[in-house]
């Protein structure tokens, strides 16, 4: 199975939601999770007539803090979600951090402009 084309794509980082720690070492794990995403785009796709999914992946960060990766399929955008969040505490609910943008496969994006704080290469 061909891995995921993560070399083309991009995160876009929400705005004070993530220490410059925490983006390396969720950018190390995405770079070595290309057959997982792929796996979850092929599921996705297939299943989407059928009935709404999403797949969640906890991300191997070793970090106080638990961050996953959120894939899902939108029939009317026609494109995928691909959200990191970093996961509840006690007192928090889940928190968008970032998302994988790319045009092949197509991503949507829900960070406004106005909230990014950077946008870097996976590749």
């Amino acid at each position: 199975m061909n891995g995921f084309p993560i070399g083309k794509c991009q995160i876009v980082w929400q705005k004070d939601a993530t220490s410059e720690v925490e983006r390396q070492t969720i950018l190390r794990e995405l770079r070595q999770m290309a057959i997982e995403i792929q796996e979850a785009i092929d599921f996705t796709i297939k299943l989407s007539n059928k009935k709404p999914n999403e797949i969640k992946y906890w991300l191997e960060t070793q970090l106080e803090t638990d961050f996953t990766l959120s894939i899902y399929y939108d029939e009317h955008a026609q494109a995928w979600g691909m959200l990191i969040e970093k996961m509840p505490t006690e007192n928090t609910p889940p928190k968008l951090v970032g998302e994988i943008a790319c045009k092949d496969p197509m991503t949507f994006s829900i960070i406004e402009k106005e909230n990014i704080l950077k946008t870097e290469a996976m590749g």
